[in-house]
């Protein structure tokens, strides 16, 4: 679920959502909570992709949209960071 929420959720004019994620479209990992960790958040997701001027429009209407998709997700205490930036990205 999360790799299609995901993808719509940053979709925009420059990098359109053709459909399901394609291996390189998205990376997601988890790592446990670890004792140095600060925060009452069960989950906190992290974004981060290409910044676009679309993107930077409404960046907040879209991590809103992330927390929508996912409250069925049976987290009690979930944040969303969208991180729009500068860059290049290459993988082999």
């Amino acid at each position: 679920m999360l790799p299609d929420v995901v993808a719509e959720a940053v979709d925009c004019p420059e990098e359109p959502w053709i459909g399901p994620p394609e291996p390189g479209d998205l990376e997601i990992r988890f790592r446990e909570k670890s004792p140095h960790d600060f925060g009452e958040l069960q989950v906190v997701i992290e974004v981060r992709t290409r910044l676009f001027p679309s993107r930077l429009e409404d960046k907040q209407r879209r991590v809103d949209l992330l927390c929508e998709r996912l409250s069925g997700a049976n987290v009690e205490r979930l944040g969303v960071w969208l991180i729009l930036s500068e860059g290049a990205w290459s993988q082999q």
